[in-house]
């Protein structure tokens, strides 16, 4: 389980299935590590508007590492 304070999500929940396969299919496909990155923490925000901006980011790069 992936846990930030009072956020926490299984690597079985629809987001982060979602977040890493966004991630690993862009990147499959030849697109940089920046544009599959943003696209992920886009995915991740849909999933989770509540968690502050600022964190998002740290929280998909533990997920795609």
């Amino acid at each position: 389980m992936v846990t930030h304070d009072r956020f926490a999500c299984d690597v079985s929940d629809a987001c982060y299935r979602a977040v890493t396969t966004a991630y690993r299919e862009l990147r499959v496909r030849g697109e940089s590590d920046s544009v599959s990155f943003h696209s992920a923490l886009a995915v991740f925000r849909h999933y989770h508007p509540d968690v502050p901006a600022a964190k998002a980011p740290y929280i998909v790069a533990e997920w795609i590492d």
